[in-house]
């Protein structure tokens, strides 16, 4: 314990060097802001500042890819409070929260809540991932694809408790999102799959297209269809204002919560944010006493999302830190980091390049403690918009998808689909159809298919393995409880209304 102390107080002075330092600062602004911008993802803004660290040495490589990492799984909540367009899919439960509190007229307090969440849940995950990462690593070893399976499967679950209104229409969302995850190349078998031999269909539908288009599009028609429509309350250049003590310890039992989630569920290689912040949301709305509440403006609910979100930054770290084994797909990229300095992670990384590790350490630390400055200044930016004439305001937000979109693979399909998904989820407004069960069946979807086919394969075909297993089976018995719920609940209502109705 004293080594790691002592290892823990020099990476703190190395990370306060001018180089590694200065590293911190820039990689949490271009974050920040690669995640608030539609389009332009987290991953992105990673892969982009990999070429820039060739020349320099693994410490402050690694500071600035953590920065960037750390940044931009925040900065997607700004543009979801303020416009209702998530910068990623893991700012989706944000969104359903801090917007309504937005139109409330709670902008100001929610864009600081949401700035203490994350610090909260970087800091105190970043704190776990020093002191834990051994155990959490032996933890996330014994896992194989059965219990990724279950862990997903659970995710998708959670769709009974985030449909807002009618969970057979969430259901049906749902399951529309999964029909669209499975349109292209098969991976395993590698057969063409609803493509109706168009070869543009064959990349398959990108999630990130969806989304844009759901949300950012289909917000925006919505807006221009009001008629007589001036603006939501906050239009008026809103000052970030955090939250009192006494507020964030009304939340304490959310925020440990939503901590645990993210970093468990970041420690478990292939998950990532995404899904712990729609399970951490899921659960959160499970155990609240109005759950009926969830969707109209629920600190609860942003609180959630928020800490679990940042939280898996800490956990997805462990990972790769101790066994060599990416826990998302922005800690893919920094394994490439490593390798490119001539470094191997894994369990030897800690005997070779002690300093190293622990800087990172340090460097996480100080950044979540950093990001609530950051996040200030950034919502202030974002703010100033606000300002901006609606009609003029609409027209840059779609300049910046139809950017965003063909960005994404310098394909015009995608733009046409962003464009189609956009009338989609106007309609889906109109309706009042819940457009959330459909993203979360278009992430989640392809990754249970995998897990499915790949534990099914290597079992001969038996179904019970996801059972057989002590933890998959764990996993799976809750969340069948999970589906349960609504019918369990509405039998308990049937059942109350009994008596009342014979007396």
């Amino acid at each position: 314990m004293f080594d790691q102390l002592s290892l823990l107080g020099s990476g703190l002075l190395n990370t306060f060097d001018l180089l590694n330092f200065s590293m911190i600062l820039i990689g949490l602004s271009i974050g920040i802001l690669a995640g608030a911008l539609p389009g332009i993802t987290m991953l992105n803004a990673i892969v982009l500042v990999l070429p820039f660290t060739y020349l320099m040495g693994i410490v402050p490589a690694l500071l600035l890819m953590t920065s960037v990492y750390c940044g931009g799984v925040f900065g997607g909540s700004i543009t979801g409070i303020l416009f209702n367009i998530p910068g990623d899919p893991m700012n989706v439960p944000t969104t359903w929260e801090g917007y309504q509190l937005n139109k409330k007229g709670f902008v100001s307090k929610a864009l600081g809540m949401a700035i203490m969440c994350s610090a909260i849940g970087g800091f105190l995950s970043a704190v776990i991932m020093t002191v834990a990462s051994p155990l959490f690593a032996k933890v996330a070893l014994s896992f194989s694809t059965c219990e990724y399976f279950a862990v997903v499967f659970l995710g998708l679950a959670s769709v009974v408790v985030i449909g807002t209104r009618s969970v057979g229409s969430a259901f049906i969302s749902l399951f529309i999102g999964m029909l669209l995850g499975t349109v292209g190349m098969d991976e395993i078998y590698g057969a063409a799959r609803f493509t109706f031999g168009s070869r543009i269909m064959e990349t398959g539908i990108s999630f990130t297209t969806v989304l844009i288009g759901i949300f950012a599009i289909g917000e925006v028609l919505d807006q221009l269809s009001v008629k007589g429509k001036q603006v939501i309350s906050g239009r008026l250049r809103p000052k970030t204002k955090l939250p009192k003590l006494e507020d964030l310890w009304k939340l304490r039992n959310t925020i440990l919560r939503g901590l645990g989630i993210g970093v468990v569920i970041g420690a478990i290689p292939g998950t990532g944010a995404t899904v712990a912040s729609f399970i951490s949301y899921g659960v959160e709305k499970q155990v609240s006493k109005h759950p009926e509440k969830f969707g109209t403006g629920v600190w609860e609910g942003l609180a959630a999302s928020e800490t679990a979100i940042n939280g898996s930054t800490g956990g997805a770290m462990i990972p790769l830190l101790t066994l060599g084994i990416p826990g998302s797909g922005a800690t893919a990229v920094m394994m490439g980091a490593f390798l490119l300095h001539g470094i191997q992670p894994g369990p030897l990384l800690f005997a070779k390049s002690p300093e190293a590790v622990y800087t990172i350490f340090a460097g996480m630390l100080v950044c979540n403690l950093i990001m609530i400055l950051a996040g200030l200044v950034t919502a202030k930016f974002f703010s100033e918009l606000m300002r901006v004439p609606e009609d003029m305001l609409s027209a840059f937000i779609i300049s910046f998808c139809l950017l965003g979109a063909f960005a994404l693979r310098n394909d015009m399909a995608d733009v046409w689909f962003m464009v189609i998904f956009g009338i989609v989820g106007y309609f889906m407004r109109r309706f009042d159809i819940p457009s959330a069960p459909m993203i979360l069946g278009l992430i989640l979807g392809p990754l249970a298919e995998r897990y499915f086919i790949t534990s099914i394969i290597g079992a001969g075909n038996d179904f019970t393995i996801f059972f057989r297993r002590p933890m998959s089976g764990t996993i799976m018995i809750i969340s069948i409880g999970l589906l349960l719920m609504p019918f369990i609940r509405g039998l308990i209502k049937k059942g109350k209304k009994r008596p009342e109705e014979a007396a």
